[in-house]
């Protein structure tokens, strides 16, 4: 039986496979390429981002960087995707309002960056996803 995809409603979710056409018994390079979409993440995003390294929300999802009211998790699925998921921050009060209000648009902009070096996909049902199509911007 198939897996379900990744989704959490606390954020906006596209995924990824960074280890399409890599050795499945080749662990260091597959931690490599992990650690070169971590990278990738990082430099999508502005100065006010703090990058982390041992972080995680439950047992899964790696939260590999936070700013004032966001952060960017991943999570692995069996079948070598990873999702990455901009969202709200956890253990928020009083700015959780603010977080939900500007989560589409910053969402949209982060992804709309990442797709530029990986290609991006998107949940469209439980089971199903379609490709991500960036968003067109007026010059």
């Amino acid at each position: 039986m198939g897996e379900g995809l990744y989704w959490n409603c606390n954020g906006k979710t596209a995924f990824c496979e960074p280890y399409d056409d890599l050795d499945a018994e080749d662990a260091p390079l597959w931690r490599d390429a992990f650690d070169n979409l971590v990278e990738t993440i990082r430099t999508c995003l502005s100065k006010s981002w703090e990058p982390l390294d041992r972080e995680w929300r439950d047992r899964s999802e790696r939260v590999v960087a936070r700013n004032g009211v966001h952060e960017i998790w991943l999570y692995e699925d069996s079948y070598a995707r990873v999702h990455v998921t901009f969202g709200v921050r956890e253990g928020l009060d009083g700015t959780d309002a603010l977080a939900r209000h500007t989560l589409d648009e910053r969402a949209e902009a982060f992804f709309d960056r990442l797709q530029m070096t990986y290609p991006l996909q998107v949940r469209t049902s439980a089971w199903t996803s379609g490709i991500r199509h960036a968003r067109r911007v007026a010059a």
